[in-house]
């Protein structure tokens, strides 16, 4: 239960961990080259600017179709930035850190009402130290929004518990239909499990729900009055995109299949702490009351994403139950060996990314030498003081993040490419490349599905149509059966994002290509080859 001593830094919390927050998630989102992934640079990213360039409110657009795959809040807020900063990679990531921020605050103040403000500053800080916040927080995403809304919805039922003020209460529902309106009804398990997990460890007792029914049945008709109405004027106005959009999600999703390497993908995001973590849970395995509750809801948080195709990213609100366990359980942790391990794994991780730095001449290595002589020191050794223990993860995590990734060079373009983008019409060709040319030219540009029958137009536009070199004869043949040619205008080569962060070798590089580019100490053989083209006639 909430502690009566209030400690004196308690009023300023959220203020501090919102600068917390910013300090180590800020440095490095202005970088090109940073860690992005296709769902940020192709959909989050375009999806505002055609919205500006068409200006679409109601209904998000992107590639000259409705895009209603995903609801339209984060696109709203995009849009809304660019707006007012112009597009750009900061006005678009500041987003990603502002929710990142949200998340570690709305984390602090459920540690400060279910035990207290030491607690919950203690649990804000496992959260930013974190790999999974680092690699989520600073790129334009739905799911750190979606865990925030959920986090901070939480949040304002205790205190709605706490007090009997309806407008906490109602504060609650329009956060939750926030989510909604970011993710679907995805938003909702992060806050519901963490209010089941009360219930069934009845720290909240069910007679208290029962005595505020009608008041809850009234905010939860607000709650429908808010979250669905987007749905239902998506479904009248475009039925049939409507229904693929339904069918798609429900396939790629693939529900009731098991997959339990999502668990991997946990300690991933949970990198280090998750270690200590698991030997915190063992440890107090027969502990009742808080612990109990907090184990139950990391473990409700987690089950549904064991019975559909999930990634990483998506369990980034388990982190909010496991960051309130450690710090529930580090002060009787008395064990060094989940400290040693997470300290190990990360270790490896980053080190892997500085050598291959190091080994290619890139730079950026640097970065990472302080911060892991720190974490060696905080972790390794004997027991430090906890700020050392708390603060050297996130330290490690955000010179990873801000010095060593960037220094990679993956999607890095020359500036003449993105004189392009801004002068002229860009259609890209089967495939996203040049990755981030449409925020940095600030055009969305367009991702087409060409045909013979489209020739005619690209060339009336005098359009550069981008593709990555093993579909140029594709594009050539294509032009071909209209009459038209496909005449070579530039290329260039990078190390260039398909689908996640670090699959950023060519398409079809093999292990033989990675040992004979490791050996001569020359990318070029993991390097994709990107062209553009001119449609002409011959």
């Amino acid at each position: 239960m909430p502690s009566t001593s209030t400690p004196p830094f308690a009023c300023t919390l959220p203020l501090i961990v919102a600068l917390l927050a910013a300090l180590v998630l800020l440095p490095g989102i202005w970088e090109a080259t940073g860690l992005t992934g296709k769902d940020e640079f192709f959909l989050s990213l375009r999806t505002p600017m055609e919205m500006m360039a068409g200006d679409h409110w109601l209904v998000p657009f992107l590639d000259g179709a409705p895009r209603i795959k995903k609801p339209p809040m984060l696109y709203w807020i995009g849009r809304t930035s660019f707006e007012i900063f112009g597009p750009s990679l900061i006005a678009g990531r500041a987003i990603a850190v502002l929710f990142a921020a949200l998340l570690a605050v709305a984390t602090a103040a459920i540690g400060r009402r279910l035990a207290d403000a030491r607690t919950g500053l203690i649990a804000a800080l496992v959260l930013l130290g974190c790999l999974g916040l680092h690699t989520e927080g600073r790129r334009l995403m739905l799911d750190v929004p979606t865990a925030a809304f959920s986090a901070s919805a939480l949040w304002a039922l205790l205190v709605w518990r706490e007090r009997a003020q309806t407008r906490w209460l109602t504060l609650a529902t329009l956060l939750l239909a926030a989510g909604f309106l970011t993710k679907g009804p995805v938003s909702l398990l992060l806050a519901g499990t963490g209010v089941l997990a009360l219930l069934a460890t009845r720290l909240w007792a069910l007679s208290e729900m029962h005595a505020r029914l009608p008041v809850l049945l009234l905010h939860f008709a607000l709650f429908l009055v808010l979250a669905l109405p987007w749905f239902v004027v998506v479904r009248l106005l475009y039925p049939e995109a409507a229904q693929l959009a339904f069918a798609d999600e429900v396939e790629s999703r693939q529900f009731f299949s098991f997959t339990p390497e999502i668990l991997a993908g946990l300690f991933n995001i949970g990198l280090p702490w998750m270690f200590i973590f698991v030997a915190a849970a063992w440890q107090r395995r027969h502990d009742s009351g808080l612990p109990r509750a907090l184990a139950l809801w990391f473990a409700a948080s987690v089950l549904p994403f064991l019975f559909l195709k999930s990634f990483d990213r998506y369990l980034i609100g388990s982190l909010v139950p496991m960051s309130l366990f450690v710090a529930l359980a580090l002060p009787r942790l008395e064990t060094r060996w989940p400290y040693r391990l997470g300290m190990a794994v990360a270790l490896l991780f980053g080190g892997a990314l500085a050598a291959f730095a190091f080994h290619f001449g890139l730079g950026g290595w640097p970065w990472l030498v302080a911060p892991a002589v720190y974490l060696v020191w905080a972790w390794g050794g004997g027991y430090r003081r906890i700020v050392h223990r708390l603060a050297a993860p996130a330290i490690y995590a955000a010179a990873l993040m801000a010095g060593v990734f960037p220094a990679l060079g993956i999607n890095a373009m020359p500036e003449p490419v993105v004189e392009l983008g801004r002068q002229r019409t860009i259609v890209f060709f089967h495939g996203p490349q040049p990755a981030l040319l449409p925020i940095l030219s600030g055009h969305s540009h367009r991702l087409q599905k060409l045909d013979a029958a489209a020739m005619p137009a690209l060339a009336a536009q005098h359009a550069l149509v981008f593709c990555e070199e093993a579909l140029a004869p594709e594009l050539a043949r294509l032009a071909g059966e209209a009459g038209y040619q496909a005449r070579p205008m530039g290329e260039y080569r990078a190390l260039a994002s398909h689908g996640s962060g670090l699959r950023f070798a060519r398409e079809g590089a093999t292990r033989d290509d990675w040992l004979r580019a490791w050996q001569s100490r020359d990318l070029a053989l993991l390097t994709t080859r990107i062209v553009w083209f001119e449609i002409l006639r011959p």
